[in-house]
């Protein structure tokens, strides 16, 4: 898989006003990562023993750029937008690296990281396979990380399209409600068209961490649905 190699410290302005539309999204989620403030901020803890870190899903490594490591951590991100990747090479730090390839088929040797992580992308994974990668590439001891959707985030959204009339999203809806149930109940979930998109639930979760040898040890559900779990 082709790596993209990290460039200097600050972001080029310019990019911004002539960036394809496309990456109006991963800019967009770096102002969130980048301000307290924001409702949907949320960043996993650097402790001192989180040498390594792996963020999946990483975008243009916005969540990488924001935490503000130490030089003395070596952090990679995986994403499979290539064009994300490239810009976000113009603005991580010399030790975060970028590199194109899915959740689901890390590549990277056994027991490698002491922190792995993600903050938007979980939920539009094969969570199943995601985690038991994750699960692979931690070292004993270290610290699974992840921001989640709950149920009531997707019947926000079915009230929202019954109020406007989106039909078509309203489907798509209900594709997210059968995969959610598959993944809670047997722990698989379906593929339609390149997506495989679920709510997640607290129990649903715990066993599907469990059952990849990670134990559940802090889960938070205001402001955000957030998971940690350590690898044994």
């Amino acid at each position: 898989m082709p790596m993209i190699t990290s460039g200097c410290d600050e972001e080029n302005k310019k990019l911004q006003t002539s960036m394809d539309p496309a990456l109006q999204y991963h800019y967009g989620e770096l102002a969130i990562a980048r301000d307290p403030a924001h409702p949907n901020h949320a960043l996993p803890l650097i402790r001192t023993d989180h040498r390594r870190i792996l963020d999946i899903g990483c975008g243009m490594g916005q969540s990488l750029v924001a935490l503000q490591l130490s030089t003395s951590v070596e952090a990679w991100g995986v994403d499979r937008d290539v064009a994300a990747l490239t810009a976000g090479s113009r603005i991580v730090p010399h030790n975060v690296h970028l590199l194109a390839g899915t959740g689901e088929h890390l590549p990277f040797p056994d027991q490698s990281f002491d922190l792995v992580f993600s903050r938007v992308a979980l939920p539009y994974m094969d969570i199943s396979k995601v985690i038991a990668e994750a699960a692979r590439v931690l070292l004993p001891g270290g610290e699974f990380w992840a921001m989640l959707h709950p149920p009531g985030m997707l019947l926000q959204r079915i009230g929202q399209d019954l109020r406007s009339g989106r039909v078509k999203d309203l489907v798509f809806c209900g594709y997210i409600g059968f995969n959610s149930l598959l993944l809670h109940m047997i722990r698989r979930q379906v593929r339609v068209g390149g997506s495989c998109e679920t709510v997640q639930t607290h129990s649903g979760m715990q066993r599907l961490l469990a059952a990849r040898g990670l134990q559940p040890f802090s889960v938070s559900r205001a402001p955000h649905f957030i998971v940690r779990a350590h690898k044994a």
